[in-house]
């Protein structure tokens, strides 16, 4: 279940809030055309990493344009059921590995105050749980359709929120996120986020806070805040690390 493995690492590239990085924030001698991306998050039963790459084939990333991306991910996660023996029904725990990657093009639009992009391509996905789960459907290998779409938008000089939704074919995988940041100095923000993911197996929701830093080579946002799915009885805390650089 690649978004239980996943939760909030942006493989919807946000699974990104990197919008904040808008023209007038960034000072370099030519306008960014090339992005590269990575991450991590981990929660009660699931634990992932990404790594990804994008281009505005020439042009400024601060631009409207076309936008081509590539990313790769793999993570691990377990979960309590049960399996057939002699005798009755046996208590087990299933391991899990999700491999996964994306390769996308799409259209970065820019009304007044507000950034939208907007991607189609293909996914390719690899379930691999031990010992086989026979009640679920979400193993093996499979390669579908994915879209997805980002955005952002200024309320005011210190405040913006972001909404962010992909779906995949796949597994039948969705996942969406939403932001509420506040400025507290030009490169340091922080706020309220909140969101849904699943599959065909199962549906999750997170809600928690982050914190956004911009440094001189790269944009790290950090959030951290309380998950929970039919997979935990109880829900758990997750934690994730987004890295992100422009040149």
């Amino acid at each position: 279940m690649l978004s239980a493995v996943l939760l909030a690492v942006p493989i919807s590239l946000p699974l990104f809030d990197f919008s904040a990085v808008r023209a007038e924030e960034v000072s370099q001698t030519a306008p960014p055309g090339v992005e590269i991306f990575s991450g991590f998050g981990v929660n009660g039963n699931s634990a992932a990493g990404y790594l990804g790459a994008g281009t505005a084939f020439g042009s400024s990333l601060w631009q409207p344009g076309f936008r081509g991306r590539i990313v790769g991910a793999y993570g691990g996660y377990n979960y309590d059921g049960t399996l057939a023996a002699p005798g009755g029904r046996q208590s087990v725990t299933f391991d899990g590995n999700n491999t996964y990657g994306a390769a996308l093009l799409g259209y970065q639009f820019q009304p007044g105050r507000a950034v939208v992009k907007l991607f189609a391509g293909i996914e390719a996905e690899d379930q691999d749980i031990s010992p086989r789960d026979p009640n679920n459907s979400v193993q093996g290998s499979a390669v579908g359709l994915r879209v997805q779409a980002e955005s952002w938008f200024d309320l005011s000089a210190r405040s913006f929120v972001t909404l962010d939704a992909s779906y995949g074919t796949a597994f039948q995988e969705y996942w969406t996120a939403s932001r509420l940041g506040f400025r507290l100095r030009p490169k340091l923000a922080v706020g309220l986020e909140g969101g849904a993911q699943g599959n065909r197996e199962y549906n999750a929701g997170r809600g928690g806070a982050f914190v956004q830093l911009q440094l001189p080579r790269v944009e790290v946002i950090a959030a951290s805040g309380v998950t929970g799915d039919y997979l935990e009885r109880q829900g758990s805390a997750y934690f994730t690390l987004n890295l992100y650089r422009a040149f």
